[in-house]
C-alpha cells in the first residue's frame, strides 16, 4: 500500500523533475555499461538523471550485488538493458531526509517509475515503509534475464 498525494500538491516539484529528466535525456552523452554491486543508493534526483542517460544511450546494466534505496530506479530501464546474477538483490524503503512533503513526492515518483512487477511485489510485501525490504535474485530473475556470464 502506498499513499498518493493530491495532484495539486505535487505541482512544481513533479514538473521540475520531468523537465530535468527530459533535458538529461536530450543532452545525454553515451554512458559506459555498468555493473551494480553494493550500491547503497543516495539522492533520487541524482539516480533519476543517471538512469535517463543510460536509457538514452541504451547502455546495459548488470546487477551483481545489492542495489538499495534510490539505486532501485535502475529497474525502470527497459528489460533489454538489464540482467541479474544470483548475487543480485534490491532493497526498498520510503524516502527520507528532506521533509514530509518532499519525501511523499519522492515516494510517489519512485513508485511511478518502477515496472508493474516491482510495484506488485512491493504491495504484496506491505508497501514501502521505513524498514528496508529485500527482493532477492531468484524473485528478480522471474522478470529479468540472467547475465550472459551466468548463462555460459
Amino acid at each position: 500500500m502506498h499513499t498518493e498525494l493530491p495532484l495539486a500538491k505535487l505541482g512544481w516539484t513533479l514538473k521540475t523533475m520531468a523537465i530535468g529528466l527530459f533535458a538529461a535525456t536530450l543532452t545525454a552523452l553515451p554512458a559506459n555499461a555498468e555493473t551494480v554491486s553494493g550500491n547503497p543508493g543516495g539522492q533520487i534526483v541524482t539516480f533519476a538523471l543517471h538512469v535517463a542517460k543510460l536509457r538514452a544511450a541504451d547502455e546495459p546494466v548488470h546487477f551483481d550485488g545489492a542495489c538499495d534505496s534510490a539505486c532501485t530506479l535502475y529497474l525502470s530501464l527497459p528489460v533489454k538493458q538489464l540482467c541479474v546474477t544470483p548475487r543480485a538483490s534490491f532493497g526498498f524503503h520510503l524516502p527520507y531526509g528532506v521533509g514530509a512533503h518532499q519525501n511523499a513526492v519522492a515516494a510517489n515518483y519512485l513508485l511511478s517509475q518502477y515496472p508493474d512487477w516491482v510495484r506488485q511485489w512491493i504491495d504484496e510485501h506491505g508497501g514501502l515503509s521505513h524498514t528496508l525490504m529485500r527482493m532477492e535474485a531468484d524473485e528478480v530473475a522471474m522478470h529479468l534475464p540472467l547475465c550472459a556470464e551466468v548463462q555460459a
